[in-house]
């Protein structure tokens, strides 16, 4: 799920150094767009061929003392909010079929 899995794998993580001390955690994130790429010419349909692409990320987490002073970046706090019981937020990403049976994801609800 590329970077919303990344952002709760980050916050598992933090959660596992608070209670395990002196460790490290790796956190691999990917995103595939190639099974939902669309090959149709609906253009609601095209804008996540444009905005998301294939990439990874990867960060290591550390609790342990000596690993501060060599830190780039300090972790102070992590929100994560669920939007789902949200009535805006209901299908505003779905995947379907165009009408020329191309299937693909659309970002934008029909009215």
């Amino acid at each position: 799920m590329g970077c919303s899995a990344g952002l709760i794998s980050i916050d598992l993580a933090r959660d596992l150094l608070q209670v395990h001390a002196n460790s490290t955690a790796l956190v691999v994130s990917t995103e595939i767009i190639t099974p939902n790429f669309y090959a149709g010419n609906q253009r609601s349909m095209l804008l996540p061929n444009c905005l998301f692409r294939m990439g990874a990320a990867a960060i290591l987490l550390s609790n342990r003392r000596r690993d501060r002073r060599r830190a780039k970046y300090r972790l102070v706090h992590l929100v994560r909010t669920h939007k789902g019981a949200d009535e805006k937020a209901y299908r505003c990403v779905y995947e379907e079929e165009d009408k020329d049976g191309h299937s693909g994801i659309s970002s934008f609800p029909k009215t």
